[in-house]
């Protein structure tokens, strides 16, 4: 089974990676937790930390 997770292209990403393997991002500096992939609902409008998803797509066409 494949999860489509709309973090990849979220501005909020970060390139560097804790242990250089866990995903962070601005919503989650230490790490996304892993129930996070499976239980958040992505029409919500905050991930954590009061940051939400933004696409980089907008960023781009800015």
């Amino acid at each position: 089974m494949f999860y489509f997770i709309p973090c990849d292209n979220c501005k909020h990403k970060r390139t560097i990676k804790k242990d250089g393997w866990i995903f962070t991002c601005d919503a989650f500096p230490d790490g996304r937790p892993l129930n996070f992939i499976y239980e958040h609902n992505y029409n919500e409008p905050l991930c954590n930390n009061n940051i939400g998803f933004e696409s980089l797509e907008s960023e781009i066409s800015s």
